[in-house]
């Protein structure tokens, strides 16, 4: 017996030998060393969880993903606390098994200690298996404990960007680089934290800081491509994205964040065939489409399913392409939301427009609405012609006429009728497109400068919760939009009125392919479909844009309309004593 305790302490302390032995390893950095060691030291005494984790984490690293969630299973039976159960949720994560890895982050989050490193550290796990909102509360309570904790500040800023706290993403971000000197990853997050506040000279700053430390990081790079796209420096964004692309070319935000620099400076040619990178970065393609995407095959008796993708807008922009996919012998079929479906019937070419996809649709090709500028090579001078939507004749009588007459009061001569729109669609539910319309949308109040020039009649033409505004005040408009149920109806009541003003959403559109007169103001960080600098646009003749001079500057914006009003009525007048 005694033979057999001499033992059993010669293992134990052989293991516990391998384990210092291990941790020696890791402390310089060598993994190899570190996973022989505690391999030695799992030999000597299996029921040890230390070695496992280990053995697991090295196993990790060199993509031996089966093996590590095998190890780390091990260790949670061993041991079920915080850090097994939290390792063992990343490999089944790195597995694709998702339910399982929420499932064990559960019981790891509900055992973390009361030690801010322990919380600092799942809260990172969190964040790999996408649960910001949990990993935001770890962090929360780890400053609460330590509020010098610097990177659980940063992270915590993170986490509040992913959810749209722009403001409190910024406050942390920057109270963790006062607290410690700021690595250049901290100024990579920083520079896309503010880029997310409209604050794009300070996020180009602050993305050249992160490169002034590692001049060729690839998120930074794509951070400086961005920041220069919003400011208007595209053609300077190339070759930024162009570094970036050519040390990861297959990052997807990197291809996609080209595509939009070479397509708001004008390179169309390139710029639609780096745009088909969407599919990687921020679209995801359809599973349930039963025919091949159309890469140019002739289409003489064949049938091509167009279907619509991105908004109201990109569909309404880009089905000016489908007369030519009938010029070349096609049955095309569309397919849109129901709102866009009373209107695509008029479009020339159509066959058939459908809503969703029947069991009995047939068709030997698809192709999403947004690549068609890429299949026909769209450039200037090659862009098919407005008008290409059309209202027929009788709903122009019934509602753009009748809109007409009730704007006016029968007056003769009648005063000009103006249609306005303030807002575009919020989506509270998607942060980043959120951000982007808070800089787009303005008030109705915003527009009160114009209601005092003279000869104008205004009617609103304004969709969802902000045409409540119209009941807020005592504002000289009418709106437009009773009985209005799809974009059929409004566009009878657009060819009722002289001029649309407009911020950027999909009734410009509507407008323009109708080929009526439409201004519209756009920000300052203009979407790539209207290019830079430039008052008109390729895709509309009737469109003119006022740009902001400096981001969120709608002040001048709007004195600039204004005074063209101004000289709009003046004209008008003009022309009615003339023709007297």
């Amino acid at each position: 017996m005694a033979a057999v305790v001499r033992e059993a302490r010669e293992v134990e302390a052989a293991a516990g030998r391998y384990v210092d032995l291990m941790q020696a390893a890791l402390a310089c950095g060598d993994g190899a060393a570190a996973r022989e060691a505690a391999e030695k030291a799992h030999e000597c005494d299996a029921q040890l969880p230390s070695p496992l984790i280990v053995i697991g984490q090295t196993a990790l690293a060199a993509g031996q993903t089966e093996e590590a969630r095998d190890r780390f299973a091990r260790a949670a039976a061993l041991s079920p606390n915080f850090l097994t159960l939290g390792l063992l949720a990343t490999s089944l994560h790195a597995l694709g098994r998702a339910q399982e890895a929420r499932e064990q982050l559960a019981k790891a989050v509900a055992c973390v200690p009361d030690l801010p490193d322990a919380q600092f550290v799942l809260g990172s796990v969190c964040e790999l298996l996408e649960d910001r909102t949990g990993a935001l509360t770890l962090y929360e309570r780890c400053l609460s404990a330590r509020p010098g904790h610097a990177r659980a500040r940063h992270r915590a800023g993170l986490c509040r960007l992913a959810a749209g706290d722009v403001i409190g993403a910024l406050d942390n971000m920057r109270r963790a680089m006062a607290e410690e000197a700021p690595l250049a990853e901290q100024w990579t997050d920083l520079s896309a934290a503010l880029a997310a506040n409209g604050q794009f000279t300070a996020a180009h700053e602050a993305a050249e800081m992160a490169l002034s430390r590692t001049p060729s990081d690839v998120k930074a790079l794509n951070n400086l491509g961005y920041a220069l796209v919003q400011l208007n420096r595209s053609q300077e964004a190339i070759p930024v994205y162009a570094q970036a692309a050519a040390d990861a070319p297959d990052m997807p935000a990197v291809r996609f964040g080209l595509a939009v620099a070479l397509l708001k400076a004008g390179h169309f040619d390139q710029g639609w065939a780096e745009y088909e990178w969407r599919w990687r970065d921020c679209q995801r393609p359809r599973c349930d489409l039963r025919a091949p995407l159309w890469l140019g095959e002739p289409l003489a008796g064949r049938t091509i399913l167009i279907h619509a993708e991105q908004g109201f807008g990109d569909s309404l922009q880009f089905v000016r392409f489908v007369p030519l996919l009938a010029g070349l012998g096609a049955c095309v079929v569309l397919q849109v939301p129901p709102a866009l479906q009373r209107l695509m019937h008029n479009v020339t070419g159509v066959a058939r427009v459908v809503t969703r996809l029947e069991h009995d649709l047939s068709y030997d090709f698809h192709c999403p609405m947004a690549t068609l500028p890429l299949r026909f090579g769209a450039r200037p001078g090659r862009i098919p012609a407005c008008p290409y939507l059309h209202v027929p004749e009788d709903d122009q009588a019934r509602q753009g006429n009748a809109l007409r007459a009730r704007a006016t009061g029968g007056m003769t001569p009648p005063d000009l009728v103006v249609g306005i729109v303030w807002s575009g669609d919020p989506r509270p539910n998607d942060p980043k497109s959120n951000l982007v319309d808070r800089r787009r949308s303005i008030g109705l109040g915003d527009f009160a400068p114009l209601f005092d020039v003279p000869g104008i009649r205004f009617v609103s033409f304004q969709f969802g919760a902000a045409r409540a505004a119209l009941a807020q005040g005592h504002w000289p408009v009418l709106d437009a939009m009773d009985g209005v149920t799809d974009f059929a109806d409004t566009a009878a009541r657009l060819a009722g009125i002289d001029l649309l003003i407009s911020v950027d959403t999909s009734i410009v559109h509507l407008a323009g392919s109708m080929n009526r007169p439409v201004w519209m103001l756009s920000r300052f960080d203009a979407c790539w479909r209207w290019l830079e600098e430039c008052e008109d646009t390729p895709w509309y003749p009737s469109m003119r844009i006022v740009r902001q001079a400096a981001p969120g500057d709608w002040q001048s914006v709007i004195q600039t309309v204004r005074a063209r009003l101004v000289r709009l009525v003046d004209l008008y007048q003009h022309q009615i004593q003339a023709a007297a």
